[in-house]
């Protein structure tokens, strides 16, 4: 509740939204989502409904270029109360910091999402990075960063949230960085099979509570657990970002649509009661919507 005794909106983190590949709306083509595969946000709106979810940020998957953004532009313009939505930039773009600049005009994105290469993990100076100049721009325009990186680049998230105390960054998928290779399951959805629990550099991960501008997603823990749903192999991991960040700087996600058929959307939403079962109601408001609603839907 609020203080005027008004349940907190519950937000949904991290969607993805995609229509068939067509000259309205062109995006890139992956073995998760082929031209003519959909995850509409008709289908997601029903699903959120259902679970009593009242927004959600959209994480755009469709490619960097402008055009590549219609189809989130489209439902942020037609559902502008319920959603939100991140873009694409090519990390490796010498001009990244100017597309930034040109895909916040266009658009109405309010963050951007980065993995891949952020620079050289040996470097001793976040000005050393190749994502620097990103960094920089991200910061004068108030872009939000989500960040699903690899292994070998934790050093440099280190350095970029000590860098940018003004710039809020989010760790996508429990702050899990892979060092395996991401294949497909029966469901088609991200997996990694042989990601150990917990990788190698959790320690490291957890260290970045020390930045107040970082927060983490709960997210994604079919696309690593050993065991069904609700993935109690991952429970402690869960519990070890509650002790190192605490709950106001962890946000809920679906990952909508990968988890729709298994185990189902509305399942998704008790996650929290699984691996923090004894947490106050406060506490579970503040992770299912109330700091998400602290750095998202201000455009």
């Amino acid at each position: 509740m609020n203080r005027d005794g008004v349940a907190m909106e519950k937000v949904d983190v991290h969607v993805h939204v995609f229509d068939h590949v067509s000259p309205e709306f062109p995006r890139g083509v992956s073995d998760l989502a082929p031209a003519d595969r959909e995850a509409t946000a008709e289908q997601l709106l029903e699903e959120m409904a259902a679970a009593d979810i009242d927004r959600a940020v959209l994480i755009d998957m469709g490619g960097t270029d402008i055009e590549q953004h219609n189809y989130v532009t489209h439902c942020v313009r037609t559902w502008p109360e319920t959603f939100t939505a991140t873009g694409l930039v090519e990390v490796s773009d010498p001009g990244a910091a100017d597309r930034l600049t040109e895909l916040y005009e266009a658009t109405l994105i309010e963050g951007i999402r980065l993995g891949g290469d952020l620079g050289d993990a040996a470097a001793e100076r976040a000005d050393e990075l190749t994502v620097y100049p990103l960094f920089e721009r991200a910061a004068e325009l108030g872009v939000n960063i989500n960040l699903y990186g690899h292994s070998e680049g934790v050093p440099c998230i280190e350095l970029l949230a000590g860098a940018f105390p003004s710039v809020n960054i989010s760790l996508d998928h429990l702050g899990i960085c892979p060092s395996t290779p991401l294949v497909p399951d029966p469901w088609k959805r991200p997996r990694f099979e042989q990601e150990p629990l917990p990788p190698a550099t959790y320690e490291r991960i957890l260290g970045l509570a020390q930045y107040d501008n970082v927060f983490v997603k709960i997210s994604g823990e079919y696309a690593f657990s050993k065991v069904p749903y609700p993935y109690s192999d991952m429970k402690s991991m869960v519990e070890q970002v509650y002790r190192a960040f605490g709950p106001e700087r962890m946000m809920w996600c679906s990952d909508f649509p990968w988890i729709v058929e298994e185990p189902g959307y509305a399942r998704l939403v008790e996650t929290i009661d699984h691996h923090l079962p004894a947490i106050p109601v406060s506490e579970r408001e503040m992770i299912m919507g109330g700091n998400a609603l602290k750095i998202w839907f201000k455009r």
